[in-house]
């Protein structure tokens, strides 16, 4: 995707100091995007606005927990005050469980899962659909537990749900303002919220690599997918849900080993 693809507009990334977010940051900025790195951890995302500025582009460190309402108008009053106004938004930001028998997931556990991943993407959605500038795009970090149930993973499987039900009830409201609403919906991805080393670096994005069938996909992978969908080359895409997990959820049983 060219720079002009984006050239001039302003994105907002949550989640944005490790793993998909600083992938979609960096690449964000790499295409004409001033960028507000909005995460819970001021430190990481700040990491994150220096390798963007270190390549030349411009972002802004915005400290964010998005399961809280003041955080999520503060994350776009940051990035109006710095940049004038929000084209983009890609509320990536989220949070695990460990994984347990349903039985064993505990009340006060569904309820902070639900309260970051539902809720906290709830009120990003009600600050984009506010805020985004006409014509601009908003994209939302689901997964492939979204599409099917984990049986070790309820809680987070019931918020991944939540989250591609909210994006495909948006999606008139959205269009009413002239913007669009979509979800990624990742596999498995090597990034360190899954226990994987991290890495800072971004490739020639037109020379990845594909993954192995139902393996493990690079940040990158799914960092380019939203910036499809938050350009206008994927104008006529709204309300969708789209899964990027290396065929996963294809077939079953899967092939053997």
């Amino acid at each position: 995707m060219s720079a002009s693809a984006f050239e001039g507009r302003v994105a907002l990334v949550t989640g944005g100091g490790s793993g998909i977010g600083r992938a979609a940051s960096q690449r964000l900025a790499a295409d004409g995007n001033a960028v507000v790195v909005a995460d819970l951890n001021e430190e990481s995302a700040q990491h994150t606005v220096s390798l963007i500025e270190a390549a030349g582009g411009k972002a802004l460190a915005v400290r964010a927990d998005i399961a809280s309402e003041s955080d999520n108008v503060r994350m776009f009053d940051a990035g109006e005050d710095a940049f004038g106004g929000i084209d983009l938004a890609f509320l990536n930001a989220g949070m695990l469980q460990p994984y347990l028998p349903f039985d064993q997931v505990t009340n006060d556990m569904f309820d902070r899962v639900m309260g970051v991943n539902l809720r906290g993407t709830f009120l990003g959605l009600q600050q984009s659909l506010a805020r985004l500038r006409p014509g601009g795009a908003c994209v939302v970090t689901s997964s492939s537990a979204g599409m099917i149930g984990f049986a070790e993973a309820a809680a987070y499987s019931a918020s991944k749900h939540g989250v591609v039900g909210l994006v495909r009830s948006a999606a008139a409201a959205f269009a009413a303002r002239d913007l669009r609403v979509n979800a990624i919906c990742p596999g498995m991805v090597l990034t360190p919220m899954n226990d994987f080393a991290g890495s800072d670096e971004v490739e020639n994005a037109d020379a990845l690599s594909n993954p192995d069938y139902r393996g493990g996909l690079s940040a990158q992978h799914v960092a380019e997918v939203a910036l499809f969908l938050l350009s206008q080359r994927a104008a006529g895409v709204n309300g969708q849900a789209q899964l990027v997990d290396a065929a996963l959820l294809s077939s079953f049983p899967p092939l053997p080993t």
